[in-house]
């Protein structure tokens, strides 16, 4: 029997952004398949390089499925649904983590949210609920794997980034940022980069590339 958990399919947070914008936070059920669709097309062009890697014109039957029908242990998302009488129930963004293997303690992750709802805060709550929910699920590690666009951007990374929390692989930086003992500001740099590449300064390669096709956008 699995344990009981606070992140679970009968979780609801709501609480307000910078801007006053009312949200609801959640796990993403197969229903929220049309709230994917819909927040796919909110993406701006740039937002969709930044998180698929090319101009993406739209997603898969396999994609939606893959990204809405999580088992909540290997593959967790959690969604930011809009509340209140003005876009009520519109997707605005979405995390997730994807462990590399079954039971494994490591897991990579990844922060979408759609262009209309960046700079409230928003991906910070996403990453803070998000390490959350892993840890109580046991995985103690985060990874994400940054490829620069050029040279500068790699040097910049060295300079930025702790020494023993990353390590440079074909080309590709490898971040690693333990969910226990990390203290904030390091933290705040892994979701700095993945700001970064949801608003296509660089790439993020994941979560988990060899499972799934290639990342995610928002969860509406």
């Amino acid at each position: 029997m699995k344990p009981r958990r606070h992140f679970d399919t009968g979780w609801r947070e709501r609480l307000a952004l910078a801007d006053g914008t009312e949200v609801e936070l959640r796990l993403v059920q197969p229903a929220d398949a049309e709230l994917l669709l819909e927040g796919f097309e909110r993406l701006s062009p740039r937002s969709r390089i930044g998180r698929f890697h090319a101009a993406k014109p739209r997603l898969s039957e396999h994609e939606v499925h893959y990204l809405t029908a999580v088992d909540g242990e290997q593959h967790l998302a959690l969604g930011a649904v809009s509340v209140g009488p003005e876009g009520q129930g519109r997707g605005l963004g979405i995390a997730r983590f994807i462990r590399l293997a079954p039971a494994s303690e490591v897991a990579e992750a990844a922060i979408t949210v759609v262009d209309a709802a960046q700079g409230k805060g928003l991906g910070r709550i996403l990453l803070e609920r998000l390490m959350e929910a892993a840890r109580e699920r046991g995985v103690e590690r985060f990874e994400c794997h940054i490829q620069p666009g050029n040279a500068a951007m790699v040097r910049l990374l060295n300079r930025l980034l702790p020494d023993g929390a990353h390590e440079e692989e074909d080309d590709a930086l490898r971040i690693t940022v333990s969910l226990s003992s990390t203290p904030r500001r390091k933290w705040n740099l892994l979701l700095l980069l993945l700001a970064l590449a949801a608003q296509g300064a660089l790439t993020v390669l994941g979560p988990a590339r060899s499972h799934s096709p290639n990342e995610q956008g928002p969860p509406g």
